[in-house]
C-alpha cells in the first residue's frame, strides 16, 4: 500500500502532470524566474489602483 501511494505522490510531483491538469499555468525555467517575476511587477506597476482594497473582517 505504501509503494502505490509513493508512486501515486511522485507522479503527482511532476510539473508536467500539474500543467496536463490545468493547475499551474506554465512551467518556466529556472534560470528565468527573475524575468518573469520582473514582467509580472511590471504588469502591477502600470495597473491603476481604482478602489481601495478591502478584505474583509479577519478572524485570528
Amino acid at each position: 500500500m505504501l509503494a502505490k501511494i509513493t508512486e501515486r505522490y511522485n507522479e503527482q510531483l511532476s510539473p508536467y502532470t500539474a500543467a496536463s491538469r490545468l493547475w499551474v499555468d506554465n512551467i518556466i525555467d529556472p534560470v528565468e524566474t527573475r524575468t518573469w517575476i520582473s514582467m509580472g511587477i511590471e504588469a502591477a506597476d502600470h495597473n491603476p489602483i481604482t478602489k481601495a482594497y478591502n478584505v474583509g473582517v479577519i478572524q485570528t
